[in-house]
């Protein structure tokens, strides 16, 4: 596999997250009009490995207006409008991954030198508002409303902080793993039944055992078809399963990672766009949707497998490298 063969048979996926693009810059999750700003810059992400800049800093430049005084940004919105008026701890981060992976992609996209000084104020203001989402053990709550901090700690948003912080400060966070059962049950609900919940650790390098991933991984894979969001459900999804490559890739797992990454091929529909996920009991599409993040975690795992196969490409893949300094620390 070679980037610039494969990156083709993904034009479409990365042609539609442009058609959800607004004049504005946010990108909604499909035409109706829902943006996340995780999913934003997952998009973002995409979008600049096939080095869309317009569509990429416009992009940027709607989510550095949206960031507040405090550093957050809110949990979604609507058509350009706040629909969710609470503030998730991994959002406002996460917007240095596409950042990063600019300027992998072309030195002369390096954020430091794009981006004004408003927007650097406002990045390091991201960053700076995070502690206040620690609790006295270190961990971060998942969200803020007008009442105060969740009492919640979540391993998919712990994990995309601790990447954003490494990408950011080339310092990874510490955290307490013998503590993880305790701080991650959800209002004292085991979430080990939920996918992503297993593989983030992996794709953050916070967890490293081959063997270990593998017998996890017999939970949610279904051989032909991709990785179950959730383990009891009939239910694969996309963008999990591609998530679960690019785990699978940071912990060595190279032909799980090409394993899954083929399954899912087969769910790219005559326009070339990959549906969110597929209900395999009742053998229907399910949601009824195609969703611009679904894609871009297409675009970013198909990167990724080509960057790890072939280790003399020119083209480097922002979790990849991020994977290459927690081994090297």
């Amino acid at each position: 596999m070679n980037w610039l063969h494969e990156k083709d048979k993904f034009e479409e996926s990365k042609n539609w997250i442009i058609t959800n693009q607004s004049l504005d810059g946010y990108i909604s999750w499909d035409e109706k009009g829902k943006c996340d700003p995780w999913d934003h810059c997952e998009c973002l992400i995409a979008l600049s490995i096939y080095k869309e800049w317009d569509a990429f800093w416009l992009g940027v430049q709607w989510f550095f207006d949206n960031i507040n005084d405090e550093g957050l940004i809110y949990a979604e919105f609507q058509k350009g409008k706040p629909s969710k008026k609470h503030f998730e701890s991994h959002h406002a981060p996460y917007i240095i991954l596409p950042l990063i992976q600019a300027s992998l992609i072309d030195k002369k996209q390096d954020y430091h030198k794009v981006l004004n000084q408003t927007q650097l104020d406002k990045l390091n203001k991201i960053f700076k508002a995070l502690k206040n989402f620690q609790d006295k053990d270190g961990f971060y709550y998942w969200a803020k409303n007008d009442d105060g901090y969740s009492d919640n700690s979540l391993i998919t948003a712990t994990m995309s902080i601790y990447l954003s912080i490494t990408a950011k400060e080339s310092l990874a966070p510490n955290l307490i793993t013998n503590l993880w059962d305790k701080k991650f049950d959800r209002d004292g609900v085991d979430r080990s039944r939920f996918s992503m919940d297993f593989y983030y650790p992996y794709l953050a390098g916070i967890k490293n055992n081959k063997s270990e991933f593998l017998k996890s991984l017999e939970s949610f894979y279904v051989k032909g078809l991709g990785i179950k969001c959730v383990k009891e459900e009939p239910w694969v999804t996309v963008a999990e399963s591609c998530e679960c490559v690019i785990a699978a890739l940071v912990n060595e797992n190279i032909q799980i990672a090409e394993d899954i990454f083929n399954d899912i091929q087969q769910f790219q529909d005559s326009e070339g766009i990959f549906p969110t996920g597929y209900q395999y009991d009742l053998k229907i599409f399910w949601p009824e949707e195609k969703s611009t993040w679904t894609n871009a975690a297409v675009i970013i795992a198909a990167h990724a497998l080509t960057c790890k196969i072939n280790t003399d490409s020119v083209e480097k893949n922002v979790f990849l490298e991020l994977c290459n300094f927690f081994k090297s620390n």
